[in-house]
């Protein structure tokens, strides 16, 4: 499987190859190359091969969060980190430049890692933002001079919903799940983040108790200076990190769903002028039954455009900006089924993956392109492919389809290179 939008990248660009990695049988990293020019894939290779001794592999099994993320350095050298869900994970990088094949052992840099997202910042610096501990932890970002062989001191926390006082409306069971884009010239971190219920907490709109996959509310955003390390809101003011419960909901609030489940961190886009837009599913006649919402900024104010339905929250959407002003948003859609959360199917999926396209700004859509391979297959978790850690490509994108609960899943490129 690839993992959604809170874990990247899963595939990276170097000179003729797209490195690509994912969890494979048995819940194991498996990676492999696709040559661009012949348009063809190397077999895969077992990530684990020699760390046998050191591994859980019933965790590995079980845990979906130990998926792996690729990234290049400065030098051309690979990267691939693995077995991350509040564990140091494994840091592994290529013998060779611009070789996925034979690998080396990196290093640690935290002993609690969830999440890992990874950007090439200011000054060729390297960056890794996740997750410290359980759904109560924080999230902080971690920097490298020399793409990931050695780290700048401990990690420098930006969002942490339950931080003392703990003054926020249930800030005291409040965690988050966070998304991360980075500015043109590296030196801003965007960060937009949904609310997490951790305790039980009724909701007034479905008259029910959600289970933890749907008790995830409400979109927030914020940007790191990161020369300075400090933190702004989308007015420019300043906010003191790392944000707590009552400042996020004061400060940084993009839209109150008001219990309508936003279960994941959206897909963020950024314009000539570096404003965010997002893209996101939100909840709507039931839990589950959802519609992709675009939502940017528009003189002051928070603007939400529906899109089309999907089938749950959880599902996955990326949002790209191209040269002539063109928002695309790629999406994992449907309508009328219900989703029956067991196996493969726990995390939500669609019938359909689908390009939509905004000429307007956002303010209306309409459908371009049905990408659906193949016809009554279940599909989740678009994943764009990182151009040697500068930028997304365009041209190229990954997601992943299963026949049914009990059915392994099969990944698929999608490739429109002329």
């Amino acid at each position: 499987m690839l993992y959604d939008n809170r874990q990247y990248p899963h595939a990276v660009t170097l000179g003729e190859k797209m490195h690509v990695v994912w969890r494979g049988e048995d819940g194991m990293p498996f990676c492999a190359y696709y040559d661009l020019q012949a348009r063809s894939f190397s077999e895969p290779a077992l990530l684990t091969e020699g760390y046998e001794d050191e591994i859980d592999a019933r965790k590995y099994r079980q845990d979906h969060h130990f998926a792996p993320v690729i990234w290049s350095d400065q030098e051309g050298y690979l990267h691939t980190l693995f077995g991350c869900h509040r564990t140091t994970g494994i840091h592994l990088v290529s013998k060779k430049p611009g070789d996925s094949t034979q690998w080396r052992r990196g290093i640690d840099f935290s002993e609690s890692i969830s999440y890992p997202k990874i950007h090439r910042i200011y000054d060729d610096k390297t960056l890794v933002y996740t997750r410290y501990s359980g759904h109560l932890g924080f999230w902080q970002y971690h920097v490298s001079n020399d793409g990931g062989n050695t780290w700048q001191g401990g990690g420098r926390p930006v969002v942490n919903l339950g931080a003392e006082p703990q003054d926020g409306l249930h800030a005291a069971f409040s965690g988050s799940y966070n998304t991360t884009a980075v500015s043109e010239d590296g030196t801003k971190l965007h960060v937009a983040f949904i609310w997490k219920v951790e305790d039980p907490l009724h909701n007034n709109r479905y008259d029910a108790f959600l289970n933890d996959h749907l008790q995830r509310y409400n979109l927030y955003y914020l940007y790191v200076d990161l020369p300075s390390g400090r933190g702004f809101n989308i007015d420019g003011e300043e906010v003191e990190l790392p944000i707590r419960k009552k400042i996020a909901d004061e400060k940084c609030l993009v839209w109150d769903t008001k219990e309508r489940v936003a279960a994941v961190g959206p897909s963020i886009c950024l314009d000539e002028n570096d404003e965010p837009a997002f893209l996101l599913p939100v909840s709507e006649e039931t839990p589950t039954d959802s519609s992709f919402y675009f939502v940017s900024r528009k003189q002051e104010k928070w603007r939400k455009t529906r899109i089309t339905k999907t089938l749950h929250p959880f599902n996955a959407s990326c949002l790209q900006l191209d040269e002539r002003g063109v928002y695309r948003a790629f999406m994992i859609t449907g309508s009328g089924e219900k989703i029956i959360k067991e196996g493969m199917d726990e995390y939500g999926w669609g019938q359909r993956v689908e390009e939509w396209v905004s000429e307007d700004q956002g303010l209306s859509w309409k459908l371009r392109s049905d990408l659906t391979p193949i016809p009554g297959m279940r599909y989740q978790n678009i994943q764009f492919v990182s151009d040697e850690l500068e930028r997304e490509r365009r041209d190229l994108f990954l997601f992943y389809g299963w026949r049914d609960a009990e059915s392994p899943g099969v990944g698929y490129l999608w490739d429109s290179r002329d």
